[in-house]
């Protein structure tokens, strides 16, 4: 039996390097997947990570769009009939110096982490609390929510919004039994910071180091080690945990 048997799942971000594996994770502890993600040809290749292919639907779309966020609820409900987690696992990084920063690197952030998050969770909420049984929401948010990193001041500001938003929502939902909880990876080995460090060119290596060491484990995550989170946060196992915002960085801001 697994630990997500008969749970309806959405899961956002899903052709990212944790999108792969949460969709895998969480299709072989029996969960319902509805994914998605930008990419309009990445339905079948996750697809195929499914123990039971028929439990799975994908939604091509951007996460800034109503339209996008409307089908993701619509067509969980139209194949599943209802919805009981929701993982905002979308989201998108700038790094530029506060003096330097643009308008429009500004606008992706706060569009993408922010308030695509705030829509889509009321999306899914208003489906949950009409359920009325309950739901687990996960905010993906980062040690960049927690801690100021430099060069990383408008990035740093929508993913303290993304977990501000699990306490409020948890205050706010409490009476529907919906709870929301985020997560604040540090850096994980995925495309995603190899792509943001394209952008020092010969210093890339350089900078590879210091993330690592920056780390107290002296590396970075595996996106599997953050799927164990989001896991168990989705599960059952996980009903006292309400509001919490909870690092998973290999001790980063303990230092």
């Amino acid at each position: 039996m697994g630990r997500l048997d008969g749970k309806v799942c959405v899961i956002t971000g899903a052709a990212g390097g944790q999108g792969k594996v949460c969709v895998e994770r969480f299709s072989q502890e029996g969960a319902k997947i509805l994914a998605s993600d930008i990419a309009i040809d990445a339905g079948e290749a996750l697809a195929k990570r499914c123990a039971n292919r028929g439990d799975f639907h994908y939604v091509a779309g951007d996460v800034t769009e109503e339209s996008t966020l409307q089908s993701i609820v619509d067509d969980a409900v139209k194949k599943f009939g209802r919805i009981d987690v929701l993982f905002n696992n979308h989201g998108a990084m700038v790094g530029s110096p506060f003096l330097e920063h643009s308008m429009e690197e500004l606008d992706l952030v706060l569009n993408v982490n922010v308030r695509a998050t705030f829509r889509l969770t009321q999306l899914v909420a208003q489906r949950m609390a009409n359920q009325g049984d309950g739901g687990s929401i996960i905010n993906n948010s980062s040690t960049g929510g927690i801690i100021g990193f430099p060069d990383m001041s408008g990035y740093g500001m929508s993913k303290a919004g993304v977990a501000q938003l699990a306490r409020s929502l948890a205050n706010d939902l409490k009476e529907h039994k919906i709870r929301v909880n985020a997560i604040c990876p540090g850096a994980i080995d995925t495309p995603m910071p190899h792509k943001y460090l394209e952008k020092f060119a010969d210093k890339k290596m350089e900078i590879w180091r210091a993330m690592e060491e920056a780390h107290l484990v002296g590396r970075l995550g595996e996106p599997e080690e953050v799927i164990n989170l989001v896991l168990f946060l989705a599960s059952d196992e996980s009903t006292f945990m309400n509001g919490a915002v909870i690092p998973i960085d290999g001790g980063y801001t303990a230092v």
